[in-house]
This record gives C-alpha cells, structure tokens and sequence, in this order.
C-alpha cells in the first residue's frame, strides 16, 4: 500500500487525534500535513513491525510534541485563551461542542499531558496497548499502570464537573 492510500485511509484520524492535543483547528491541520509529508518522505523506512496506524501516530505524536517543545508554553496558553474568548462558534461548533462533550474535553485537558496521551490512544483512537507502548515509546506495564491511574483521574476530573456515574456508565 502507498503513502497516498494511507493518507486517505488515516488522515482524519491523526487530525483528530493532534486536534485534542493543541486544540486549535489550523494548527492540527498543519501538523497533520506534517505528519504525512514525513510519511511519505520516510515511507522506505516502514518495516511492518507494527501496523501502519501504529507507525503513522508514532510520527504524529513526535510531530506533536516536537511543535509543543519549540513553543514558548506561556505564550502558547495566553494564545489559547485569547483565541477561545475572541473567537465565536458557528453553529456546527455548537452542536458539536454540547455541554457534555465541553465538559468531556476540559476534564480531559485537566490531566496531566502523560495521562491524556494514554486516554486517547487507547480509549478513544483504540489502540492495543503494544500499538500505545510503540507510539509513545513506553513498556507495556507503563501503559497499563498509567492508563489504570489516568482513567481514576478523568473519573474524578469528570464528577468535579458535574458528572454523576449514571453519566459516565454511557
């Protein structure tokens, strides 16, 4: 399979996955584009040890993280509040973003980064936990003791915001 059938096949979820990591719409569409160019650029290099997925969100996340490391992190937050008070939702925004699903996001976000990472990829981009240990470059048992104590925290994150276990059974 080509570069360019991996695009199609997984572009939306790595934009989706870099999304909830800097929360910022153009941003995830650029370090998406990244993304990609690299994999093309280094598709030689795919042995097959993994599933392309699995090797496509390893460059993801180093993409990611490399972004975040060359940002002033102070100005990085003072942007993200200026752009979320000044910017208005449409109405898509809106319906997508319904209380719950805010209130999902921001519980999300209170964790700290190793914690949201292992979230993510494995409870919502369904990674196994050997796909997860090669992305973020972890053993196993790290991923499972971190996504064990990662979910306690969201738990606890969500029930601060209202949440109740009726909610969080769903």
């Amino acid at each position: 399979m080509s570069s360019e059938a991996w695009f199609d096949e997984h572009y939306d979820a790595v934009y989706s996955y870099i999304l909830m990591l800097v929360k910022d719409s153009h941003t995830a569409e650029d370090l998406s584009q990244e993304t990609f160019m690299k994999v093309v650029r280094n598709e030689h290099q795919f042995k097959g040890d993994s599933l392309v997925k699995t090797w496509i969100f390893r460059i993801a996340y180093t993409t990611t993280m490399s972004y975040f490391r060359k940002m002033n992190p102070i100005t990085y937050y003072f942007d993200l509040y200026a752009h979320s008070a000044k910017h208005e939702q449409s109405s898509e925004e809106t319906v997508l973003l319904n209380s719950q699903q805010r209130q999902f996001y921001e519980a999300l976000n209170q964790l700290k980064p190793s914690y949201r990472q292992v979230i993510i990829l494995r409870k919502i981009q369904e990674f196994s936990t050997k796909d997860t240990s090669s992305i973020l470059n972890w053993s196993e048992g790290k991923v499972k003791m971190s996504l064990s104590r990662a979910l306690v925290a969201f738990k606890e994150e969500l029930e601060k915001g209202g949440f109740t276990n009726e909610t969080l059974i769903r």
